[in-house]
């Protein structure tokens, strides 16, 4: 924001990424190595800088709260490896119809390419 003659404007809002539709369903836990906890979700859209997922049962998730969602890869048509997992920081959170929506952190080249490959087949293909 800059300030101009004592009054606060607003910056122009950046573009956002485009976003695929998806209905894969992912897993979501704290952290990678913890079993307890895991809780499922269908991931509903994603692009290259952020995803939205639902919660197939109730959830707890604060803003900024760091998380790893593993993504399956066969209902993208990729078999191997079986699966990705993402570190992702929750952006916002609506606790009524149990939605999170998000951000993808700190993603290694080959967990990328993945996502690439991923967003690539719903564009070309949608998701069965």
């Amino acid at each position: 924001m800059s300030e101009l003659s004592g009054q606060i404007q607003a910056s122009p809002a950046s573009p956002r990424s485009e976003r695929v539709i998806s209905h894969a369903l992912v897993d979501v836990r704290r952290w990678t190595w913890w079993p307890f906890g895991v809780q499922s979700a269908v991931l509903l859209d994603l692009s290259q800088s952020g995803f939205k997922i639902e919660f197939t049962g109730s959830a707890r998730c604060a803003v900024d709260d760091d998380r790893v969602m593993q993504i399956p890869l066969a209902p993208f048509g990729i078999q191997s490896p079986s699966h990705i997992s993402c570190n992702v920081r929750i952006r916002w959170f609506d606790a009524a119809k149990m939605r999170v929506g998000g951000t993808f952190e700190e993603m290694d080249p080959a967990t990328r390419v993945y996502l690439d490959k991923i967003i690539e087949h719903v564009k070309n293909h949608g998701f069965n």
